[in-house]
């Protein structure tokens, strides 16, 4: 926007090529962070987290760019110390949240590109899946015994064996994020379908499919009061934005955030309540492209 020729005023910064597949937000502070394929990681206050955080009044606070290749996925650690980045470059930075996200560490035992993290419950590990199919463990300082993980949204483990269609390859699911509290996983893939499953998938399960998206789902998060899912394409470049009603572990439901009915052509292992019944004739739409 420019009022007077000589100072223009600038209203929003973002990504500037190729697509959006990154996605977290800090734990304890209302900051969301980015990554893409310009290589870039940008981290943006929320003036407004109330289910419009992707609002135009969004303001960069932090602009990181340390790697020559792609980035895929980054995460916050649960005590929001620190920021771990996994890059195309098969290293994941670790940035200190305190010191304005320096550089502090750097796992680089990947012999192929980073597609997801998880950090443990205290903050003290880390682990990752890349595009050979590895799943690899990082240990960070004063440990302590025992694993409990905080989040998981990798796609590689036993834990979620039974997501995998059949033929299918380890990139074909782009996304996976589990809701601990009712016990269910949220999938995205490359078919632009979000499922619903219920967790642990130890082998091949029902599932719940939405529509939406019209590319890819690059990227699927649960909200910190686990009531929402927000979803990111690739292509189309539009956030979804779901709400969740459980009702009990086996009939959970994930609904647009704008009214309107989903398909309920499969048995699920957790159905979906179509406000008025039968196969869904509404439609979903975007929160707000971006």
């Amino acid at each position: 926007m420019v009022r007077d020729r000589d100072k223009p005023v600038l209203l929003m910064q973002g990504h500037s090529e190729g697509e959006l597949w990154a996605l977290d937000l800090h734990p304890k502070q209302p900051v969301a962070v980015t990554g893409s394929d310009d290589r870039s990681v940008r981290l943006v206050q929320l003036t407004n987290i109330n289910l419009s955080f992707f609002s135009r009044d969004m303001t960069e606070v932090v602009h990181i760019k340390d790697r020559k290749e792609v980035i895929h996925e980054l995460k916050f650690s649960p005590d929001g110390s620190f920021l771990a980045v996994g890059s195309n470059d098969g290293l994941v930075d670790v940035y200190a949240v305190a010191q304005r996200y320096k550089k502090v560490g750097e796992c680089s035992r990947s012999a192929s590109f980073i597609t997801h993290l998880d950090w443990s419950v205290d903050s003290r590990f880390l682990q990752t899946n890349d595009g050979a199919g590895e799943r690899l463990f990082y240990r960070m300082p004063g440990t302590s015994k025992g694993i409990h993980w905080m989040t998981w949204t990798g796609v590689v483990g036993a834990e979620v064996n039974g997501i995998w269609p059949k033929y299918s390859n380890i990139t074909n699911i782009n996304s996976v994020d589990a809701n601990y509290s009712s016990a269910v996983l949220v999938t995205g893939d490359d078919l632009g379908l979000v499922k619903l499953f219920r967790f642990p998938c130890l082998k091949k399960a029902k599932f719940k499919k939405y529509i939406g998206h019209s590319a890819h789902v690059t990227n699927v998060r649960w909200s910190n009061d686990l009531q929402w899912v927000i979803s990111t394409g690739g292509a189309d470049h539009a956030v979804f934005q779901w709400r969740f009603l459980p009702e009990g572990v086996m009939n959970g439901v994930l609904e647009p955030l704008l009214q309107g009915n989903s398909p309920n052509d499969m048995a699920t292992c957790v159905s979906i309540d179509s406000r008025g019944g039968g196969g869904g004739g509404g439609q979903i739409s975007p929160m707000s492209p971006t």
